[in-house]
């Protein structure tokens, strides 16, 4: 029996998928600014595409935070407010807080592997820095990703995915914070999780509420940054 419905049909290889992932990946890894105007001429150029394609790309990137746009002056790179950075940590502390609690209730036979490679990776990039570098932001987010990854939701993990991109923005604004206690407040968390101590969930929301108080300091230009954690 012929479906009373109807579909379009669909491009082999969508080069506006492809304009934004680079376009993506470029804001993320900070090669693109915060603040960046994003000029559709310049871009195509760059890009070897039309100035159309440009468009739909930077219109997904809108939707997705990423970018944003003003009347008169276009579209650049999102400069992340501290209403914005507030939002993003609440979403992760409902997110974070919640697998924490899974895993120590029922996640008894889940693999933890992956979220102790990434502390590993966090303890080698973190040595000898004095404020996050690309290479301890990156770690830092693989960590929690890979927290939220141990699940195994594709929706949670589609859901984190955003909000992971726009941590690594936030991280760029964090004040200087001494290595050690940067991957101290990190084993605390995987130590906590790896015994499903009950006050896993407790620890991930207050990790996450010293980092958000630590950038809120600096995007508001107070500088008023609480006293990291006694971690002997």
């Amino acid at each position: 029996m012929t479906p009373n419905w109807l579909l379009p049909t669909v491009e082999r290889t969508s080069t506006i998928e492809q304009v934004q992932r680079t376009l993506r990946d470029a804001i993320i890894e900070g090669e693109i600014p915060e603040g960046a105007r994003l000029g559709e001429v310049r871009l195509a150029r760059m890009l070897g595409t039309s100035r159309s394609t440009v468009r739909e790309a930077i219109r997904h990137l809108v939707q997705e935070g990423l970018v944003e746009t003003k009347l008169h002056r276009g579209a650049s790179v999102a400069a992340l407010s501290l209403r914005d950075h507030l939002d993003v940590y609440a979403a992760r502390e409902a997110i974070e807080v919640w697998v924490a609690t899974w895993l120590v209730e029922s996640g008894k036979g889940v693999d933890l592997s992956p979220l102790e490679e990434a502390m590993e990776d966090l303890r080698a990039a973190a040595v000898g820095e004095d404020r996050p570098t690309e290479a301890v932001i990156a770690a830092d987010v693989r960590f929690h990703r890979e927290l939220v990854a141990l699940t195994g939701s594709p929706r949670l993990a589609r859901a984190y995915e955003t909000l992971a991109a726009e941590t690594r923005m936030l991280l760029r604004h964090h004040p200087p914070y001494p290595w050690q206690t940067y991957v101290s407040d990190h084993e605390i968390l995987f130590e906590a999780l790896s015994a499903r101590d009950s006050r896993a969930p407790e620890l991930v929301a207050e990790h996450l509420r010293l980092s958000s108080d630590l950038i809120g300091g600096e995007i508001s230009g107070t500088g008023r940054a609480p006293v990291p954690p006694d971690t002997r």
